[in-house]
């Protein structure tokens, strides 16, 4: 435990309890000696002006004087999401959002000077591949979801490159992998679809209503699906991985319904569930020679099939 969450915890322990409470006991609470005790009790008292009186039984707070620690306390994953939100901000600023966003991120700035981070310019993020979308479709979806309404657009298909004019009901905005995506009801299909915010050409607000679908269905409709896919589980597949090539597969996390197995001291085989099999095997591709997909036969033949695609363009 780092010595400012000592004094945090010594902090809180101190305001809950209506007695003393001796060194040895807080000891115990604190995870440290004696020594550190008294330095934690010292700090907490010459830094912080914290209210702190002792006895013959322990130490206590003065329940006359009013007393909070300053600052908001963050942990590493709540720092990293206040960066990474920042950075989402700053990429998506519009002219006309420009003044509401600015004054959204000077807020996290200030909580995050208050951690000791003065500078976040200086911790990158980096996304990977990214796929920006046109800032004004970014605010119109925003729009559409918060108001409820219909939305007109003009859609292009990602493999065929055609274009769709599109009436939909946005249910859903979605950060994945670097990228946008809007579920939404489309009206055309009569069904939940998809759409990469990148790939939206025109965008207008409806005057109708959207159409409602509820939490429960959606959630359905996805619960299944491998990455951002949708539909019910079709097959489950098969992986064997080399660990001693890529040891840091053991702590990825493919599918909440994965099943992980111990194969020998070298290898583990991975059991996940899929539907369209795009992005599995986008994933395994990346893992090299250190992954094998062993079943089924369906998805070994459609990986040959794309590594001898793959090697024609190198013969």
């Amino acid at each position: 435990m780092k010595k400012i969450d000592r004094i945090y915890v010594l902090d809180k322990i101190l305001k809950e309890r209506r007695t003393p409470i001796s060194v040895d006991a807080l000891k115990e609470r604190l995870e440290c000696s004696q020594a550190t005790v008294y330095r934690v009790i010292a700090t907490l008292r010459d830094e912080f002006n914290a209210p702190i009186n002792s006895d013959e039984n322990g130490v206590y707070y003065d329940r006359s004087a009013q007393f909070d620690l300053p600052g908001i306390r963050l942990n590493a994953e709540e720092t990293q999401g206040l960066l990474m939100a920042a950075q989402l901000l700053e990429d998506l600023q519009s002219d006309s959002l420009q003044k509401p966003m600015q004054r959204i991120l000077d807020g996290i700035d200030k909580v995050l000077q208050q951690k000791g981070i003065r500078n976040r310019r200086m911790i990158q993020i980096i996304p990977a591949l990214s796929r920006k979308p046109d800032p004004n479709v970014f605010q119109q979806v925003m729009t559409g979801l918060q108001q409820q309404k219909k939305l007109n657009i003009s859609y292009q298909n990602r493999q065929q490159q055609e274009h769709t004019e599109r009436l939909v009901s946005p249910l859903r905005l979605t950060s994945y992998r670097n990228a946008w995506y809007l579920d939404a009801w489309c009206h055309l299909r009569d069904d939940i679809r998809l759409f990469a915010l990148e790939q939206i050409q025109h965008i207008s607000i409806d005057v109708e209503q959207a159409r409602e679908v509820s939490t429960a269905e959606l959630r359905a409709h996805y619960a299944d699906s491998y990455g951002i896919f949708s539909g019910p589980m079709k097959h489950t597949a098969e992986i064997k991985i080399n660990t001693d090539m890529a040891p840091w597969t053991v702590f990825e996390h493919w599918h909440s319904q994965q099943h992980m197995e111990k194969l020998d001291g070298s290898h583990i085989l991975l059991h996940i569930p899929y539907n369209d099999n795009r992005e599995l095997i986008a994933d395994v591709m990346r893992l090299g020679p250190a992954a094998q997909v062993l079943a089924p036969e369906s998805l070994r033949k459609q990986f040959k099939t794309q590594l001898r695609d793959i090697q024609s363009v190198y013969d």
